[in-house]
């Protein structure tokens, strides 16, 4: 059972690490997932989604069990935007080819991603960043996982569409090594500021944030 680690988040809630080393049938005898657990899984069929799926959801189960809750399931919203079956708790979800992350919370809404510091960020780059971010990221990998896995986040907080990761996201500089970043999201409707948690896994960057009260 390879959970790296499951820390306090934002005083109610908790952050986890799962390290993806499993073969596919171990995790399958390990899933206890509700009836819509399972057909979602069935509609995967590349073995290694597979894979990152099941160690999210365990991850997820985890995290709501150490809060002393039942874990339910998980649903999606009419914007696809995944929640918890049966409860209001909030929590967010990611993995890449080697590790899953998730965050839950019990009241706060959540957003969370986990992304390898690798050298495609330098080709889209541009597609996500503003001119500002482009020239103080300056090719910089690592802050550029650290710009495009805080838009993630703030993005899946907000969990409606039509966001733009350059117009809506934007994220104040930061110095290389960071551990807390701002960064915004900014509709028609106005502009709200927002800290998130900067985590070094392995050759990943993990960034977290919740929705503080106003």
């Amino acid at each position: 059972m390879p959970l790296v680690w499951v820390r306090p988040f934002d005083g109610r809630g908790y952050l986890g690490i799962w390290e993806i080393t499993e073969e596919l049938e171990e995790l399958r005898r390990s899933f206890r997932g509700s009836d819509e657990d399972i057909a979602e899984f069935e509609q995967i069929h590349h073995p290694q989604k597979q894979r990152e799926f099941l160690a999210s959801r365990i991850l997820v189960r985890t995290l709501v069990e150490t809060a002393g809750e039942t874990y339910r399931g998980i649903l999606k919203d009419p914007f696809d935007k995944p929640f918890l079956k049966g409860t209001t708790h909030q929590f967010s979800l990611s993995h890449s080819l080697r590790y899953a992350a998730a965050v839950w919370h019990p009241s706060a809404f959540v957003g969370l991603d986990i992304e390898p510091v690798h050298e495609k960020l330098q080709v889209v780059a541009h597609k996500f960043l503003s001119e500002d971010e482009y020239r103080h990221a300056n090719g910089n990998l690592r802050q550029l996982a650290v710009y495009w896995t805080a838009k993630e986040a703030l993005y899946k907080l907000h969990g409606k569409k039509k966001l733009s990761f350059k117009k809506n996201l934007p994220v104040d500089p930061f110095p290389e090594d960071c551990t807390l970043i701002r960064g915004w999201i900014r509709t028609e409707h106005g502009s709200r500021a927002y800290e998130l948690e900067v985590h070094t896994v392995a050759d990943c960057m993990l960034t977290v944030t919740a929705e503080k009260d106003s």
